[in-house]
């Protein structure tokens, strides 16, 4: 299952995170109607989601995988990784679900 599409995308999705790509994440990853969630708060929709990406990404940060899993129900990934912020690092566990043309449209980010 390691290739599967979607997996695939999510390893996209943390590449233009990571690479602090704005335009690649509006263009190719954020469904309109997108909701994030985090140990922070909640953002709904596209340019709210992008403005909080935008100020996160005014911060020194790295992303480091340990593992994504595709989940059982339909259209979700599971992303294990640590995020280092400045000199704290978070385990963290991304859960993201995708619409049908293959656009992130939750994230729920859990830190612990």
């Amino acid at each position: 299952m390691e290739n599967t599409f979607l997996i695939q995308k999510t390893k996209r999705y943390f590449e233009l995170f990571t690479s602090k790509n704005v335009k690649g994440l509006e263009d190719e990853m954020y469904n309109d109607s997108i909701l994030l969630r985090d140990w922070n708060g909640q953002w709904i929709g596209k340019q709210a989601v992008l403005q909080m990406n935008e100020d996160m990404f005014n911060n020194e940060f790295t992303i480091e995988i340990e593992d994504i899993k595709e989940a059982e129900a339909a259209r979700t990934t599971i992303a294990f990784i640590n995020l280092t912020i400045a000199d704290t690092t978070y385990k963290v566990v991304d859960i993201i679900e995708w619409d049908a043309m293959s656009k992130i449209y939750r994230i729920l980010a859990y830190a612990g």
